[in-house]
């Protein structure tokens, strides 16, 4: 008697599905939040300016050293950092949308 062994492949595609799109609503909730802060760049004092200026060097200089057998970058740990930089430039009514 010979058995079959089945892979249960429509889970595991399904499972890189999740974890890709997970990816990408971090990677969009970041750069969302960027560009509201962008759109109103010349309203934002210096200090906040300069902070959005590390963010964006600090993100380019990561992704520039990224290869595509790494994981991505932390996009929650940059989408906080513009967080902060929302909150302390009063933009945090335009931000309800939160990443899990």
């Amino acid at each position: 008697m010979v058995r079959e062994t089945r892979m249960n492949a429509p889970a595991v595609i399904g499972l890189r599905l999740a974890v890709r799109n997970e990816g990408r609503a971090k990677r969009r909730d970041f750069y969302d939040r960027y560009d509201l802060l962008l759109a109103n760049w010349y309203l934002l004092t210096n200090r906040i300016q300069q902070e959005i200026e590390e963010v964006r060097h600090d993100l380019h200089e990561e992704l520039a050293c990224w290869q595509p057998h790494q994981p991505e970058p932390d996009w929650n740990a940059y989408a906080e950092r513009v967080n902060m930089i929302c909150r302390t430039g009063g933009f945090q009514l335009s931000l309800s949308r939160r990443i899990s």
